[in-house]
């Protein structure tokens, strides 16, 4: 049991160490909240000082006027006895409060009590040894005080001296004032002091578990990068490898496609092999075009000029595919101006949108307009196809979304097409956008700036 526990205690201790971010928070949560409770206290401790000396310069001031009010009636013991009584009421944390007068017999100093908040030895010498000895400590410069823990709190103790004109010491005033008013409002005010510093010891544990929830996301994400980075030169890698035997297995098809001793049937089961390559050659770009475009890596060779030509290269390459359909596919050039794009990039969008359009089209026609509109070139492709509903228009640019009905049952695509187009036409600063009605037919225009120094056709 004892080495089970101790490889336990090992392992986990390994663990622990292991994780870096996990010290790190772990140390973060036992010494910010240290340092935080000891620079709280040394505050605390500080303002009970400050308050004490703050207390002391106020009785000091206090006894300062006071004494020299009290020196000329230092023989006048009715009118001071009066006056005690009166400053003690007005503060109730006055619980002593005695004038002595300082005499000299037999060269030992005396003290005679001539005013007493108690009533007692009025007129009387100050007998008590201890008494006489606290007020033998007054200087002429300075009070001299005394804290005192009684039964019912601290009191403070003060002999102050009454000076005569010649700065000699004439009579003590002596003060016994209770702390305990004074004690429970510091006592309140600390005790609500701890409270918030718990609070904010509670929130600063509460925001370094977050901070660990933060680094071990920030961790999550880095291998997701890698992962996905991986994930990325993978598809890459075998998208290439891919396209060797495919070369190979339309190589073998062109030349069965050419002998002479095929049969009908053989040329059919080879012209099916034929289609099938080009829908393999064409999920593989759109797959190494999606792995270029999310790392960044499609090139883009942009030049100025006139967009017709292309236009009418990508239509009259369909017009095949369109007329076997028994669709009408056909291009209207309008007043054009020159644009910026990358020649290639703009024919594999415009094979795309048309041939989509073509081959989302039962019957009827796909028209493919360009004109100017105010500052920019547009190129509309429109058909009488199966239209798209406002649903699927709201998602028709997302990775892998294809349009799910009765009617494209029979149609193949990867989904990624659109969103292929519209990244290129977006990186090349264009914009594509589609107008449709369900079962009416679909326009896709696609728009780029347009340049001041143009020439129309």
């Amino acid at each position: 049991m004892d080495r089970f526990s101790w490889e336990y205690i090992k392992k986990r201790l390994l663990f622990f160490t292991s994780k870096s971010q996990v010290v790190y928070t772990t140390f973060l949560l036992l010494i910010i909240p240290a340092a935080f409770l000891f620079s709280s206290q040394m505050f605390l401790d500080v303002s009970r000082n400050q308050q004490e000396t703050l207390e002391e310069v106020g009785i000091t001031l206090m006894l300062d006027t006071l004494s020299k009010f009290t020196l000329p009636y230092l023989n006048n013991g009715d009118f001071l006895q009066e006056k005690i009584i009166s400053i003690a009421k007005q503060n109730d944390i006055i619980v002593g409060f005695d004038i002595l007068r300082r005499e000299t017999e037999d060269k030992e100093k005396q003290y005679r009590v001539i005013a007493a908040l108690d009533g007692k030895n009025i007129d009387e010498l100050e007998e008590d040894i201890m008494a006489r000895s606290f007020y033998d400590l007054v200087s002429m410069e300075a009070p001299y005080f005394k804290m005192e823990t009684h039964a019912d709190g601290r009191h403070q103790m003060v002999a102050y001296p009454i000076l005569d004109s010649d700065r000699n010491i004439a009579g003590i005033i002596a003060l016994d004032i209770s702390m305990a008013e004074q004690d429970r409002t510091f006592a309140s005010n600390i005790q609500k002091a701890y409270i918030m510093l718990f609070g904010v010891v509670i929130l600063i544990g509460a925001l370094l578990i977050r901070q660990a929830k933060v680094i071990d996301y920030a961790v999550l994400y880095k291998r997701l990068k890698e992962i996905d980075q991986m994930k990325d030169d993978f598809v890459s890698m075998a998208a290439h490898e891919l396209r060797t035997p495919l070369t190979i297995i339309r190589g073998y098809t062109d030349m069965l496609a050419s002998s002479k001793r095929m049969t009908e049937t053989d040329r059919q089961m080879t012209t099916n092999i034929e289609v099938s390559a080009k829908h393999l050659n064409q999920m593989i770009g759109d797959i190494l075009d999606v792995s270029r475009l999310q790392q960044g890596r499609l090139s883009f060779d942009m030049k100025i000029m006139h967009p017709n030509d292309v236009i009418h290269e990508v239509v009259e390459s369909l017009k095949y595919t369109a007329n076997k359909k028994g669709l009408e596919l056909t291009y209207e050039p309008r007043e054009t101006s020159m644009i910026e794009v990358d020649l290639d990039r703009l024919k594999q969008v415009l094979i795309n949108i048309v041939g989509n359009s073509v081959k989302y089209t039962p019957e009827g026609s796909v028209t493919v307009t360009s004109y100017n509109e105010k500052d920019m070139c547009m190129i509309r492709v429109s058909d009488t196809g199966i239209g798209i509903s406002s649903e699927d228009q709201e998602k028709l640019f997302s990775r892998f979304y294809r349009v799910r009905s009765k009617e494209t049952e029979e149609i193949r695509g990867t989904g990624l097409g659109l969103w292929i187009t519209k990244e290129i036409v977006t990186q090349m600063k264009g914009k594509i956008t589609v107008e449709s009605i369900k079962g009416k037919g679909t326009d896709f225009i696609i728009s780029f700036p347009t340049f001041e120094d143009k020439d129309n056709v």
